[in-house]
């Protein structure tokens, strides 16, 4: 008979309940498109999750399209295709793995494309933009070799417009923005948008500035779900609505692997361009769109603070899911998927925030059975300290009948060392009772 090593991990089979938590992607979605079935088929070729790889493409996919792709809805101008999204599982559910296997379903073709950056600050992100050119000052060589030609410097200004970022685990992002005059957030949430990155200083080396609509970027976060939790409670800041939520644990994943299916082909997300290429949508998703940003503005519809850029989001989806389709037009099944997508985000972000309001409200039961537990010891101790005290005086009463009575300190020898230190309000509580006189030194028996 052999004996498990002393070093082998407690392995235990999962709640059920958690293999059947809502927010995955259902199993027709994956069936909706080719292209799908094979993002979950090379996932699952490397024993890793289907939806982790779908949202890994899809961030990956929004640093690689060209900044010239912009949604256009008829809606806030042209919106950019930037992704974030944020994974969740506990640490070695597979979220790391399963990001590097992006690189190999959707290699970059740029050698300048910056990919799988870690976020270390706001400046950083703009940072990785940034880069040294030399530029003609207006002026000539007027003499030697270089005799008429333009006079050049160093400039530094943006030089690349694609970068992927990775973080491994979140709760990096929450310790780096609470960081004094960290501008980690606000970045965060302009580059969500596609909004002007960088800082202006007094010395040029350490002035960034890149423009609205210039860059395309892509954001894959890992969280467990502890540290995710503090995230989605600071919706205030608008920072965790610009996320897409997908589990890490894939319960379809197949006990033999299939083949690994190669690399997905290049589309629409792979070309060069130089010129805007708008994404245009269908008149109905336009008209419902539109209908919802006038009735919020008007106050007649609310929407939850987490749902407050749900449009956005699903207009990014489906236009990144018309460029994953080889066209560059979102249709009413782009839309209905993207839908799909947003439903799924919204049941593992709920779930967590569940999770978080019962851990919450067990939390303050235990404080309140704490109180209670320490109120109810308290009038223990003092309904103990009263018998005590009730028994004391009444052996002083005992004691103090010799004739002439006791004095204090024969009182005091008379006493078992666990009643001396009561022994002054015993006497107290037998004189109050009548039972006895103190006059100077001595304790007596009353007597009339």
């Amino acid at each position: 008979m052999t004996t498990a090593p002393a070093w082998a991990p407690d392995i235990r089979e999962a709640d059920p309940a958690t293999l059947a938590r809502p927010g995955r992607l259902p199993e027709e979605f994956f069936a909706a498109r080719p292209v799908f079935a094979k993002i979950r088929q090379a996932a699952h070729a490397e024993g890793c999750s289907g939806d982790v790889l779908f949202y890994s493409s899809l961030a990956r996919m929004s640093a690689l399209v060209p900044h010239q792709y912009r949604a256009v809805t008829g809606i806030g101008g042209r919106a950019s295709l930037n992704i974030f999204a944020a994974i969740v599982g506990t640490s070695g559910a597979g979220k790391s793995t399963s990001s590097s296997l992006t690189r190999m379903v959707m290699p970059a073709l740029d050698d300048d494309f910056r990919d799988g950056l870690p976020v270390g600050s706001g400046e950083g992100i703009a940072e990785a933009f940034m880069g040294t050119v030399d530029e003609p000052t207006g002026e000539l060589h007027k003499g030697g070799p270089n005799k008429g030609d333009p006079v050049m410097r160093k400039v530094r200004k943006q030089v690349r417009h694609n970068a992927y970022f990775y973080v491994d685990e979140g709760q990096t992002i929450a310790k780096l923005s609470e960081r004094n005059g960290s501008v980690l957030g606000e970045t965060l949430r302009r580059a969500a948008v596609g909004e002007t990155l960088g800082q202006t200083n007094a010395s040029e080396e350490r002035t960034r500035y890149v423009p609205a609509g210039s860059y395309s970027l892509g954001l894959l976060v890992g969280f467990q779900p502890s540290t995710a939790v503090p995230v989605l409670a600071d919706a205030s800041t608008g920072t965790p609505q610009r996320f897409l939520w997908g589990w890490a644990d894939d319960p379809s994943i197949p006990d033999v692997p299939p083949l690994w299916p190669g690399e997905l082909e290049r589309g629409h997300w792979q070309r060069h361009v130089s010129d805007p290429v708008d994404i245009k949508f269908p008149e109905r998703v336009r008209n419902l769109l539109w209908a919802e940003k006038v009735g919020r503005a008007r106050g007649e519809i609310e929407v939850p603070e987490l749902d407050g850029h749900a449009g956005l989001i699903k207009v990014k989806v489906a236009a990144l899911l018309a460029l994953l389709d080889g066209r560059d037009y979102a249709t009413e099944e782009d839309w209905s998927l993207a839908e799909v997508i947003w439903a799924a985000s919204c049941g593992v972000r709920d779930h967590l925030v569940e999770r978080a309001q019962r851990e919450a409200a067990a939390e303050k039961q235990r404080e309140q059975d704490a109180k209670v537990l320490q109120v109810v010891r308290e009038h223990e101790a003092k309904a103990e300290a009263t018998v005590a005290l009730e028994r004391v005086a009444a052996l002083v009463r005992k004691h103090a009948s010799v004739v002439g009575g006791i004095t204090w300190g024969e009182l005091n020898r008379r006493m078992a060392s666990r009643d001396r230190k009561g022994l002054r309000k015993a006497v107290d509580v037998a004189e109050a009772r009548g039972w006895v006189v103190v006059e100077g030194d001595r304790v007596s028996v009353r007597t009339d």
